[in-house]
């Protein structure tokens, strides 16, 4: 067998595990729940061959291998009344990251409400604390704007 038949038969033993049924897998039923179990598949192979001559004779050489691993990652839970996502293990890349941003808008959009309403307060206050005051008159100084309050003061 040579290094292409070697690399298509480990390919197709790959394709053969590789199959959406085994990411997304049989739907079980239970107490009026479907539990529709979601795996990660990560997979690698390598092949590789040589041939030699010497002078009268000749020889080929080759090897393949290949690995797998299925991990189950979550479960999803479909009733008449919602669907939900059951997390297996939290990881800290990208994905999990995007995948958990649907989960923090509503507490986003709430810290914004709050922050945008805690400037109001600041600059309501501030407001009050120059109503009265004098505006600070401004020169400028070796090209620099300078801020000139009544008793010589400057910033």
């Amino acid at each position: 067998m040579g290094v292409e038949a070697t690399i298509k038969e480990i390919a197709g033993e790959l394709e053969r595990i590789a199959t959406t049924k085994t990411v997304v897998g049989d739907p079980i039923t239970a107490a009026g729940k479907t539990i529709i179990p979601i795996s990660r598949i990560s997979m690698g192979f390598g092949a590789g061959g040589g041939e030699g001559k010497r002078d009268t004779e000749s020889g080929y050489g080759g090897g393949g291998g290949a690995g797998a691993k299925i991990e189950p990652v979550a479960f999803i839970m479909l009733s008449e009344e919602e669907a939900r996502i059951f997390r297996l293990s939290e990881r800290s890349d990208a994905g999990s990251i995007l995948s958990s941003i649907p989960d923090l808008v509503p507490e986003i959009m709430d810290k914004l409400k709050g922050m945008r309403g805690k400037n109001k307060k600041e600059e309501e206050f501030k407001e009050q604390e120059v109503k009265g005051k004098e505006t600070p008159k401004k020169e400028t100084v070796e090209g620099t704007e300078v801020n000139i309050e009544e008793g010589g003061c400057f910033h």
